[in-house]
């Protein structure tokens, strides 16, 4: 965990191997929010890091050999 202190007109610094870990550049926004106690800091204009190996997206990730549900199947008649 990195700590940054607080300056005099409110400002945080976010560490560099944070920046370069999630692909924040100078010039990028930020959004802030207010979730409970905490503060969450969003990356608005980032363009996000790709790793090697990591998937775009996850489909087709989980494949299974049943047969597809029907789209009218409801769980709840099986309870009757």
């Amino acid at each position: 965990m990195r700590t940054s202190k607080v300056n005099s007109d409110g400002t945080v610094t976010v560490p560099m191997e944070i920046c370069e870990s999630l692909g924040v550049h100078v010039g990028d926004t930020v959004e802030f929010l207010i979730v409970g106690y905490q503060l969450e800091m969003r990356i608005q204009d980032a363009k996000r890091p790709t790793f090697p190996g990591t998937p775009v997206s996850g489909y087709g990730m989980i494949k299974s050999n049943r047969p597809p549900v029907p789209v009218d199947f409801d769980p709840a008649e099986i309870l009757k």
